[in-house]
């Protein structure tokens, strides 16, 4: 799973409360001793309690019960208790709770989408990275949780050619020559073009491409293309991006493609979950 470091979790409270919780300390709370529960109020796939854990061991308090990620917890249903004093679990509180909202909305709606996905095909979800700067081992975290899997952690991990690459290259004509060049430097790696019709799929596949990510078609044609290629192109890897969503994804993963690429789960609404901070 997706490793943070200290420094990071550091951050996290440093953004909300640099120096102190102000309202607790006027109202005397630093040291009373307390207990904070986080509970369900609706079903959800839980994730990013660990770190969540972690932001109040940092500032000092004790974690004595933590529900672990892609766990499935029922409504009313006890994710986090944390013992300390009243100041450090204020201090700690939203920080927490905005990470486990944000966290287990996204992973939640992956959970649902995987779920649907499931019933009729064994085609992984691939999330991508087109999530906010900054958030991406939060995100990362949320759609593992939820049991989606990464379609590309980063540029530097694997070879996709998009339209705007081949603009500046020469266009599709060259890519028989770009790709002996390419198959050659990436020996370790696949290589995928992107497409838009099947037409283009198969240039890009006999030129000696590895895949082809086929962008924002039809489920009906993608069926009748990805049939023709499993034909001609046993081996080859096909995908599906764009526009890929709750209400169409059953419709795409029967359509033949190995993998579901899509980004909409990022986009899921945050879990409602309850915090009660009671005298201990």
């Amino acid at each position: 799973m997706i490793f943070f470091t200290q420094h990071e979790v550091d951050q996290w409270i440093e953004e909300d409360a640099p120096l102190l919780d102000l309202t607790s300390h006027l109202l005397g709370l630093d040291s009373q001793p307390a207990r904070l529960t986080v509970t369900t109020r609706h079903p959800v796939r839980v994730t990013l309690t660990e770190e969540a854990a972690r932001i109040f061991t940092t500032l000092g308090a004790e974690v004595t019960t933590v529900i672990p990620s892609g766990y499935d917890a029922a409504t009313d249903e006890c994710l986090l208790v944390v013992k300390g004093s009243a100041g450090t679990l204020h201090r700690g509180w939203k920080v927490a709770m905005n990470l486990l909202e944000h966290g287990c909305g996204v992973a939640s709606r992956t959970a649902e989408m995987v779920a649907l996905v499931r019933k009729v095909s064994a085609a992984p979800l691939l999330v991508t990275r087109k999530h906010p700067p900054g958030q991406k081992k939060i995100l990362s975290k949320a759609i593992l949780s939820g049991g989606a899997e990464l379609h590309r952690a980063g540029l530097s991990e694997t070879v996709l050619l998009f339209e705007n690459h081949l603009n500046l290259i020469g266009g599709r004509r060259i890519l028989p020559k770009a790709l002996e060049a390419l198959c050659s430097a990436a020996c370790e790696k696949k290589i995928t073009i992107e497409c838009h019709d099947l037409a283009q799929a198969e240039q890009a596949l006999s030129a000696g491409a590895d895949a082809v990510q086929f962008d924002k078609v039809s489920a009906d044609d993608l069926q009748e293309w990805c049939a023709a290629l499993r034909h001609d192109y046993p081996r080859a890897t096909l995908l599906v991006a764009g526009g890929l969503r709750m209400d169409n994804i059953q419709a795409y993963a029967s359509c033949g493609v190995d993998g579901l690429v899509l980004s909409s789960v990022y986009h899921a609404p945050p879990a409602d979950l309850a915090v009660e901070i009671l005298p201990d």
